[in-house]
Formats: structure tokens, sequence, C-alpha cells
């Protein structure tokens, strides 16, 4: 009985890393599952009009006292004003910013000395009727003509409703992600288990075709029409 001890011991052990070992293989087979899963990109782009604008102008009077600058800029500021109501423009879209004053001997934003005393008022507009006020900037040349030297930006051109386009952008990019993964899966003879995982991209809204793209997201002012783009990174569990 004592000769079959040694021999008993040993078959338990055996046994006992055989079990253990199957524990090991079978978490191991199980971990191998869980990283099989393919990560794709995906992404859809909507043509957009933009239906808010936003546009700036400024005068600007310089004179040898400050009541010949201010008289200068109010005739000038009454030719911009009755320009506006010409145009349709209503009280609630117009802003008047209060005059800035700037003396003999300062330097302006530019690093020039100024002269004598400059004054200078700013307007903004701010509108839905985005057709309308892009014509109203083309035709502020009328008032160079007349003597009113009126700064004018470029309209710049909002969409307000990117909020509401959002999801239904990513749903058709988690789509075009989706076809792509079983492109690629099929190629391989996998097959595409569920959805693991999405990260969203930021949005890009550029001008019509642009290749601009960055990081933090391009948002274009510059077009009434913009291509908004969405980008996802899809990951599916593979069986």
């Amino acid at each position: 009985m004592r000769e079959r001890l040694p021999l008993f011991a040993g078959l338990t052990l055996l046994a006992i890393a055989v079990g253990v070992g199957s524990v090991f293989i079978g978490n191991g087979i199980r971990d191998r599952n869980r990283a099989d899963v393919i990560t794709v990109t995906g992404s859809a782009k909507a043509r957009i009009v933009s239906d808010y604008v936003v546009w700036d102008a400024t005068l600007t009077s310089e004179g040898s006292s400050p009541a010949a600058a201010a008289a200068q800029l109010s005739r000038w500021t009454g030719s911009v004003k009755s320009f506006f109501d010409r145009q349709g423009v209503a009280a609630g879209e117009l802003t008047v910013q209060p005059i800035s004053t700037e003396s003999p001997g300062s330097f302006d934003e530019n690093g020039s000395r100024v002269r004598g005393y400059r004054l200078t008022r700013s307007f903004e507009i701010r509108s839905s009727r985005v057709a309308a006020i892009a014509t109203l900037a083309e035709r502020t040349s009328s008032l160079l003509a007349q003597g009113v030297p009126l700064a004018a930006a470029p309209p710049q051109y909002v969409y307000t409703k990117l909020p509401g386009l959002r999801p239904r952008l990513l749903a058709a990019a988690t789509k075009d992600a989706q076809l792509r993964a079983r492109v690629l899966v099929a190629a391989s003879g996998a097959k595409l288990g569920s959805l693991r995982g999405v990260d969203v991209g930021v949005f890009q809204v550029s001008s019509p075709n642009s290749t601009d793209v960055s990081d933090y997201g391009v948002y274009d002012t510059t077009t009434l029409h913009k291509d908004v783009t969405a980008v996802v990174n899809v990951t599916f569990a593979l069986s």
C-alpha cells in the first residue's frame, strides 16, 4: 500500500494540473473572442443652405477737433441709416454701436500714428433674410459714390438648424461604417457581429467640395451653400 501512495499522489497532482490548465485555456479562448473586433470609419455628408446672415460695417471720420470729426461722422451716419431704411432693414435687425474715439498722437490697430481726432462707429445687421441682406451688402457701393466711406465686411452665412441635422447624419455615417465593415469581413470569411462601440468625430461645416478639415471642426461662414460632414469610428464584434 505504501508503494502505491506516491503513484496516487502523482495522479492527483496531474488531475489538478489538467483541470487548472483547462480553466486557463477556456479563459484564453473567451478573451480571444473578446478581442475579435473590427473598427471601421464611416461618413455622411449633406449639402445645406445658410438660413442666417451677419453683416458688419464701420464708418470712420477724422478731424482737427473732436467737434469737426463728430459733425462729419453724424452726417455719414444719417446717410447710412437712410440707406438701410430704403433697403427695408428692420429696427430689430440693426445694431448701432457707440462711437469709439482716438486722439492725436495715439496709435491705431495697424500701428499707425493718429494725426487728428478719429471717431469710429460700427453697424451690425443680423437677419434671417439672407438674400435681402446679401443684396444690401452689394449695394453699399452707392454710398461710396456719395462720398460716404462705409467700410463693409463680407457677409457671414450661418446655418442655425445644425443640431437637428446631426442625428440624421450620425445615423447615415454609422450605416456607412456597417456597410464597409461587411465588405471587409466578407473578404476574410468571418461574419460581422454586434456593435461594440461608437466614437463620434467632430462635424465639419465647409464650403462645397472643400477638403478642409480640422481636429476641432471647421465652420465656414464665407459661402451661402455648405457641406456638413459627420464622421464616426464604429467597432463591431466578429463571429
